[in-house]
């Protein structure tokens, strides 16, 4: 084992002494349609230490990086000893790397892809949330542009725009992979990350190039991208009829849920017979936390998010980018709802009825088993899916002391106003939901701005999770309290969250979920409200909040998450946001995400359909053959 210090550069500085050492790390690339980077597994590398941060290279072995608390952004850049000392990776569509926390608390690992002539500001970087001890795949999308333009186009209302020729990053001359964490200037702390192993993985895609000046409109009748096609694009109404036909004889031949030996509510009835409330309840058996289903079965939790037909996007000022527009569109610039549209074309007048039911069948027919948060009313109706209910709450109040931070202000825990807009939403709910078994339980609030309450976060967080109990306990006592879907917090947050909440549950946008109670904390369950992999493959400009190379690459890490959680002893459920794409022009706020399990023309993506059912034919297997081994 070596060791290698930073020889005494300033903070800020982020050069640091060159040293060359054989095999350091496994660098290679994996091959795919005759594409490899590197022909042998290892190679010569070299790297330099980040300022205020120790190195060992281990032979064989990790590139072992020590901080010692004096700089925010301790690490170590990886380069090429040969080759002029750079990269051609003009042909590689990611690169992957390996890493591990070494430190007792989580930290979030940071991955920049340094091509010629970019800085940390235009590099492409990527992050992964790291428990302690834990490994994590950091992946860093190179090429993942299936259009351009050949020159920049403008475009507004929209998060994920298409880019252009002119503005490709050029990877011909890739100077280093900087591996780092992000402590910042105020918060530098001793920790200790490493790297295993760094590689490439697909071809860079090479996209198809589209005039500018022939750019506009590029969204069609359907709300899919114009200039492009791909399998499972719609082009006429006989096409949205036929898919249909195909589908509804798909669904003939899967009628029954993948997962064996189920009940009517999902729960596994093949397993051991718990006491049955007639309700959801939550259990701990030898050693793992369990949703348990009104018929006493073990139940985990496989959802999807946003079931309804809404999903609008914004015309006025951006009637140029839609095909076929009708006059009074053109006119009054109101936004349009494509699913809505394409569902009327698919299933007639009485779409609203048929949207229902073949949800519903295609939600047993894929193995999941819970209706997830924002479920409209004539969907949980039915009573053929769990469901969860979804206080979208939003008090007028607001926590006077909150100051502008990440999602949704934190209310006024302390004002008559917020409990009584609270008892006024549970009330309603109460009235329809207060004896339905088919309720798995209530989440109250979404992605609260907790980092806005300052030193106040936990004592806030107290009074604001122990009034929610109350209160939804007093209207809702037979239904489980799912907490409010924490995206960001502190500490003291979540410790409040486990204290008052039967289920505390959290938003998790990684390749693996990472999320577990601190210290402390009161011994509850977990379950992911929501968490996504999108691809730019099929007309989306942009993937998701995780973007990955394809549509097999995105079943690949639904079906890798999923296990994770199933995998967890204190995880319950996972729920994927969300059921339909989103929008190409975006959303309200922007967003375009291929987030959906259908697209925005109502047709299934079959590569994630076939993920969920393998992963759903084993999950109660799978994981109560983890337990009554044990």
């Amino acid at each position: 084992m070596t060791r290698y210090r930073e020889a005494g550069l300033s903070v800020g500085t982020f050069v640091a002494t060159m040293v060359t050492c054989a095999a350091v790390l496994s660098v290679h690339g994996e091959t795919g349609g005759g594409f490899g980077v590197f022909p042998n597994k290892d190679f010569p590398a070299a790297f330099r230490a980040r300022p205020g941060t120790d190195v060992e290279s281990v032979a064989g072995g990790p590139l072992i990086a020590r901080s010692r608390g004096t700089f925010g952004w301790p690490g170590v850049e990886i380069r090429s000893v040969g080759h002029g000392g750079v990269w051609d990776w003009s042909n590689v569509g990611e690169v992957e790397v390996v890493v591990s926390n070494g430190s007792d608390r989580t930290t979030g690992i940071f991955v920049a892809v340094m091509g010629a002539g970019m800085t940390h500001q235009t590099a492409p970087t990527s992050h992964a949330v790291t428990p302690p001890h834990a490994i994590r795949t950091v992946v860093v999308p190179l090429a993942y542009d299936s259009y351009v333009t050949d020159d920049p186009v403008k475009l507004s209302g929209m998060r994920g725009k298409i880019g252009s020729l002119k503005a490709s990053l050029d990877f011909t001359k890739t100077g280093c992979v900087d591996v780092f964490e992000a402590h910042g200037e105020r918060n530098p702390r001793r920790s200790e990350f490493s790297v295993l192993s760094v590689g490439t993985r697909f071809a860079a895609r090479k996209p198809k190039v589209i005039p500018a000046k022939d750019f506009f409109p590029f969204v069609d009748r359907y709300g899919q991208f114009k200039h492009g096609d791909w399998p499972g694009k719609i082009h006429s109404d006989e096409e949205l009829a036929a898919a249909r036909k195909t589908e509804d004889a798909w669904l003939a031949a899967h009628a029954q849920s993948p997962t064996p030996n189920v009940d009517e509510y999902g729960g596994w009835a093949g397993g051991p017979q718990l006491k049955a409330t007639g309700f959801f309840r939550t259990e701990k058996v030898n050693g793992r936390w369990w949703l348990v289903d009104p018929k006493g079965h073990l139940f985990f939790s496989l959802g999807i998010d946003s079931l309804y037909p809404g999903l609008d996007t914004p015309v006025g000022g951006r009637e140029t980018y839609f095909e076929g527009l009708s006059p009074a569109q053109k006119a009054d610039g109101r936004s349009i709802f494509f699913v809505r549209e394409n569902l009327a074309r698919k299933y007639g007048k009485d779409w609203q009825a048929h949207y229902a039911a073949v949800l519903h069948s295609r939600f047993k027919a894929w193995g999941f088993n819970t209706l997830g948060n924002w479920t409209q009313e004539n969907i949980r109706a039915l009573r053929r899916t769990p469901y969860v209910a979804t206080i979208d709450f939003s008090s007028r109040t607001v926590l006077p002391t909150w100051k502008s931070g990440d999602n949704r202000p934190v209310p006024n825990v302390y004002s008559e106003a917020f409990v009584a807009d609270l008892k006024r939403q549970l009330e309603t709910w109460a009235a329809r939901i207060k004896d339905d078994p088919w309720c798995l339980g209530v989440f109250v609030d979404n992605e609260i701005g907790w980092s806005g309450c300052g030193a106040e976060a936990g004592a806030v967080a107290e009074k604001y999770y122990s009034t929610v109990r109350a209160v939804l306990k007093k209207s809702l006592p037979n239904h489980l309290y799912l907490g409010s879907r924490i995206h960001q917090a502190p500490g003291k947050v979540w410790l409040a969250a486990a204290r008052h909440c039967d289920v505390v549950s959290c938003n998790v946008y990684e390749r693996e979920p990472s999320y577990d109670l601190p210290a402390g904390a009161a011994d509850k369950p977990i379950i992911i409200g929501e968490f996504h992999f999108g691809a730019k493959d099929r007309g989306h400009f942009i993937g998701g909040l995780q973007t990955v190379y394809d549509q097999n690459e995105r079943a690949a890490c639904f079906r890798r998450y999923v296990e994770s959680c199933r995998d967890n002893p204190r995880y319950v459920g996972c729920h994927w946001f969300q059921y339909h794409d989103q929008p190409l022009s975006g959303r309200w706020d922007g967003e375009n995400f291929n987030a959906g399990f259908v697209s925005i023309c109502d047709v299934p993506y079959p590569e994630l359909v076939e993920a969920a059912r393998k992963v759903a034919a084993e999950i109660y297997s799978r994981r109560s053959g983890k337990i009554f081994k044990e």
